[in-house]
């Protein structure tokens, strides 16, 4: 279980605890109950167990994420001609993890827009960032952790999530730093939410990942990537390569309401992986096209 970061504000109320956060998640759908619903699929695509069978069942159930991932399979993303024309073929053809990671991506946008709507967040530009961060940190990882590069995709993806959560439990103080970044407050999305929020965006994800009983990998990824060499040393990996995907997709930008400028690239991260900065340069350099092809195969009809 992750500790608490208790904001400067718990002095004048406490600090938020799972149960609301728990209790938030559900309000917005993000639990995702139903068999069918978006969040749900969402939770059992990320478990790296699920077999092909089981997401080509779960595909066949939803006609729009089966056009979006043949559609995906299909693009220069995979560098595939337009033959693949069935769920069968994808899965043979790409494999079991990219079809998993193409499905995850199918949803995302769809349990990002019931979430945050009505909020002072820009959706489209949080699931643009998120997007730019799954394929920085599959690219990273196929450059030094190769077995876990799906893995890194969906917790690239995912990272952001718990925005959701954050703005609905404190709308107050999610505006305060958003005023404060619109002010000129140069720090890290940590310091202005524990200068001004009741509970950070990472501890909302984790505990929703906890709920979801995803690995213990992609938990840590949740709740530690603005301080991966925070996470267990087991799961540093994953958690390092979803923070060095963010840099990537916040300095190449635009960024989004909360991280709108680049930051620093994380040194510690960066030598635990065995990345140099010509290897960061190397696929900042790709991101662009990459994130432009899969973003139009994913969302535009």
């Amino acid at each position: 279980m992750l500790t608490s970061i208790v904001p400067l504000t718990a002095a004048i109320k406490p600090p938020i605890d799972r149960e609301q956060i728990l209790n938030a998640a559900a309000t917005l759908g993000i639990l995702g109950l139903g068999a069918d619903s978006a969040p749900r699929m969402l939770a059992l695509l990320c478990d790296p167990q699920v077999d092909g069978s089981e997401i080509a069942s779960l595909i066949a159930r939803q006609p729009s994420m089966y056009a979006r991932v043949l559609r995906v399979a299909n693009s220069s993303y995979y560098g595939r001609p337009r033959s693949i024309v069935t769920m069968e073929a994808a899965l043979l053809l790409l494999g079991r993890d990219a079809v998993r990671t193409i499905a995850v991506a199918s949803c995302f946008d769809r349990t990002m827009a019931r979430s945050m709507k009505g909020t002072a967040i820009d959706m489209q530009a949080v699931v643009r960032h998120s997007l730019t961060t799954a394929a920085a940190a599959e690219a990273l990882a196929t450059i030094a952790r190769p077995p876990v590069a799906s893995e890194a995709f969906i917790a690239g993806l995912m990272h952001n999530l718990g925005i959701a959560v954050q703005v609905h439990l404190d709308p107050r103080g999610v505006d305060a730093m958003i005023d404060a970044n619109r002010n000129g407050a140069a720090c890290g999305i940590r310091l202005l939410e524990s200068n001004h929020a009741l509970v950070g965006h990472e501890e909302c994800l984790a505990v929703v990942f906890e709920a979801w009983q995803m690995p213990d990998s992609l938990v840590a990824a949740a709740g530690h990537h603005h301080g991966p060499m925070d996470a267990p040393e087991p799961h540093r990996d994953l958690t390092a390569l979803v923070n060095l995907g963010s840099n990537l997709g916040l300095a190449i930008g635009p960024g989004y309401t909360l991280e709108p400028a680049p930051i620093e690239r994380h040194l510690p991260a960066m030598l635990w992986l065995g990345l140099t900065d010509a290897d960061l340069d190397a696929v900042a350099a790709q991101l662009p096209a990459r994130v432009a092809e899969l973003g139009s195969a994913l969302f535009d009809a």
